[in-house]
């Protein structure tokens, strides 16, 4: 059994798809393939349950993943081991993050991480769940680091620091009958039909807490994982939205209200496992990103 058996077979576990594992590894399907028949005929046992659309992990499976990534940090501790005595930085770092947040501009930090770091390769990984889902990623191993955008209590396993914030307004279209007011309550909203982004991520959870914790329910009609399509449905007149402040600012066609009170705000926060073992170049974007605080944070 090889270290680069054992990596084959994670990316495969994780993705859950022989295609989007090979590219992540920049290899070919076949190779996949073939690494994870060896690797079943060496152990005797299949991994992998292929005859459904999308595979899933066997019971057997599921009992090397947490050995595989034992072993995989093991060989990642002995490079680290050896770079510290040639003073570099190699390896690889998981980053997730979310793709409409541009609170914090990820991409000039990246940049500026491979500048620094160029040795170091990165495999960016956009959300799919939220940050409910990165924060998951993160306590199960597949994520190195992770950019959240919430106002949720961390889980207790993640080190979390937040980066910057943005105050979340009401955004109603040049018709809505509120257009001009700058104001309006939160009981007001209750009949009002709204656009938002799906279950377990950042914003839907902070909206959902405030009209829960004000004993009040709403109509969310339309969801979609892009805050700027949220924008655009919004413009359309198909509900009204609450939206970042940056993403009200950036379309005219859109009328901003605030809701009095200090809970609804969308913080960004850069998080890393405290229970796992990181690896040097983890750790080096973790400082590189915690250094990066907003003003006033």
């Amino acid at each position: 059994m090889e270290i680069r058996q054992l990596a084959v077979f994670l990316a495969v576990a994780e993705e859950r798809n022989f295609t989007r594992a090979s590219t992540r590894l920049r290899t070919t399907q076949s190779a996949v393939s073939a690494t994870i028949r060896a690797l079943e005929v060496e152990l005797g046992a299949e991994l992998f349950d292929r005859s459904a659309r999308q595979i899933e992990v066997t019971d057997a499976g599921h009992a090397l993943i947490p050995k595989a990534r034992a072993v995989i940090d093991s060989a990642a501790e002995a490079q680290d081991a050896v770079d510290l005595v040639k003073g570099t930085v190699t390896g690889t770092v998981s980053v997730g993050f979310m793709t409409s947040v541009t609170l914090v501009d990820i991409p000039g930090l990246l940049g500026e991480f491979a500048r620094t770091y160029p040795a170091v390769r990165v495999q960016l990984r956009a959300s799919e769940r939220g940050a409910g889902g990165l924060a998951a990623l993160l306590s199960s191993g597949e994520l190195d680091v992770a950019f959240l955008a919430s106002s949720a209590d961390p889980a207790p396993d993640l080190r979390v620091k937040e980066l910057a914030s943005s105050p979340l307004l009401l955004a109603v279209n040049d018709d809505h009958p509120w257009a001009s007011r700058e104001s309006v309550e939160l009981a007001e909203l209750a009949g009002q039909t709204f656009i938002d982004l799906p279950l377990g991520f950042g914003t839907r959870s902070i909206i959902d807490r405030a009209f829960a914790d004000a004993g009040l329910e709403r109509d969310v009609r339309f969801e979609t994982v892009d805050i700027a399509a949220a924008a655009a449905l919004v413009v359309n007149g198909l509900g009204v939205a609450f939206l970042p402040e940056f993403v009200v600012a950036a379309e005219p066609r859109l009328h901003a209200l605030t809701v009095p009170g200090d809970t609804l705000r969308l913080t960004v926060s850069v998080a890393i496992s405290r229970t796992r073992r990181h690896s040097r170049a983890a750790r080096m974007l973790w400082e590189l990103a915690t250094s990066r605080v907003a003003p006033g944070l």
